[in-house]
C-alpha cells in the first residue's frame, strides 16, 4: 500500500503541483475523492501521510498499443501526423483497409496514406491513399498555418527544428531573399517572428506557390511578397541582407545568392547535401570558394546537420557572413 495525504478539494490542485515539482507524488496509484477531500499517493512518508489502500491507476494505452490492438496484426512503430492527414511508412500490411481505419480512430485523422518518397524536381510526394479522400490540410506548428496537399506537396518534419530556429533569428528590419520558398517553410516564420522588413519568396512550382499565396494569406502576413519562376530569373539582385537556400542540392545556385546581397554583403543560410566524408569540410569551402569568385570574403557563423538524408548522405545548414574583401 502507499502512503497517501489527506487534502481539502480547494488545495488539492496547489498541492498536488508542489508534490510533482518535488518528485513526490506517485503516479503509481489513483488519487481518490472522499466528500471534500482528496488523498494523494506520495513515494515517502512526509508529514500527514498515512498508509491506504488506494486503487493501481490504469496505465493508458500509447496510440501504438490502441491501434496495434484493432488492427490484430504487425504494424509499424513510427508515422507522421501533419494537420488531419496520418502518413504511414512502406510495410507489408495484412489488411490496408482496416489499418486505415484504426490510425483515423486512434489519431483523429480525416485521410490516411502511405507515403512512398518523392520524385522529380519539384519533389511531388508519391502516396496511396488507404482512407479517406482529401489530402489537403492545415498543419499547425509554432503559431503558424501551413496549408498544403500532401499529394502534391511535400512537408518535411525533420526540418522543424531549422523552421523554429528562423523564427527566433534577429532579422529587424532586414531585406530577405527566400530563393526556395515552397509554400512559405522558412518565409512565414522569418516573416511573423523575426522581424523582417521585407522578404522576397520565389517560388518555381505552381502548386506551391499556390499554397504560398493562401498562407500569407490565412497568417495574415503582409510583409512577404511572392514571386512565381525561376529564382535564377526572378530573385532580385543587390538587395538583400539576408538569403536563403532552403532546399537540398543548392550549391548550383550560390552565385544567384551572392548576386542577391547588398554590396556590403550580408548572411547566406545555405543547404545542401553531403558525405560523410565531406560534411565536415565541404559545406564551408563552397561558401568561401563562391563567396572569393564574387568579391566577398566569408565569416562561418553556424553549422549544424538538420537530418539524414540517404545513407552516408547528410542535410547539412551553413550560415556564413558575407563582407567585401579588402
Amino acid at each position: 500500500m502507499p502512503y497517501a495525504i489527506k487534502v481539502k478539494k480547494e488545495n488539492a490542485e496547489a498541492i498536488r503541483r508542489k508534490l510533482v515539482k518535488k518528485g513526490l507524488l506517485d503516479s503509481r496509484w489513483s488519487i481518490v475523492i472522499d466528500g471534500e477531500y482528496l488523498y494523494l499517493p506520495v513515494k515517502e512518508k512526509v508529514d500527514g501521510a498515512i498508509f491506504m489502500d488506494l486503487p493501481k491507476r490504469k496505465k493508458r494505452k500509447s496510440p501504438y498499443e490502441s491501434i496495434r490492438e484493432l488492427v490484430g496484426c504487425p504494424i509499424p512503430d513510427y508515422w507522421e501526423k501533419i494537420g488531419e492527414v496520418a502518413l504511414l511508412p512502406p510495410y507489408h500490411y495484412e489488411d490496408v483497409k482496416k489499418v486505415g481505419e484504426a490510425f483515423a480512430k486512434v489519431l483523429k485523422a480525416k485521410t490516411v496514406a502511405i507515403y512512398h518518397g518523392v520524385e522529380g524536381e519539384f519533389r511531388v510526394p508519391k502516396i496511396e491513399v488507404i482512407y479517406g479522400k482529401d489530402t489537403e490540410t492545415v498543419h499547425v506548428e509554432n503559431g503558424i498555418k501551413y496549408m498544403l496537399d500532401l499529394a502534391k506537396v511535400m512537408f518535411s518534419s525533420g526540418n522543424v527544428e531549422e523552421r523554429i530556429r528562423m523564427s527566433r533569428i534577429d532579422a529587424k528590419g532586414e531585406i530577405v531573399v527566400d530563393m526556395f520558398a515552397g509554400i512559405g517553410y522558412f518565409s512565414l516564420p522569418l516573416a511573423k517572428y523575426a522581424g523582417a522588413a521585407k522578404i522576397y519568396a520565389c517560388e518555381k512550382n505552381p502548386i506551391a506557390y499556390h499554397y504560398l499565396l493562401k498562407n500569407i494569406e490565412i497568417n495574415e502576413i503582409h510583409n512577404i511578397i511572392p514571386l512565381l519562376g525561376d529564382n535564377r530569373e526572378v530573385a532580385p539582385k543587390k538587395v538583400a541582407d539576408r538569403v536563403l537556400l532552403g532546399y537540398v542540392h543548392t550549391e548550383p545556385f550560390l552565385p544567384v545568392a551572392m548576386e542577391a546581397l547588398r554590396e556590403e554583403g550580408g548572411v547566406i543560410h545555405y543547404h545542401d547535401t553531403f558525405t560523410t566524408e565531406e560534411r565536415n569540410w565541404k559545406p564551408e569551402e563552397n561558401i568561401k570558394r563562391y563567396a572569393a569568385a564574387h568579391g566577398f570574403q566569408a565569416r562561418i557563423l553556424y553549422k549544424r546537420v538538420i537530418k539524414s538524408y540517404a545513407p552516408h548522405i547528410w542535410h547539412i545548414v551553413v550560415d556564413a557572413r558575407l563582407f567585401p574583401k579588402d
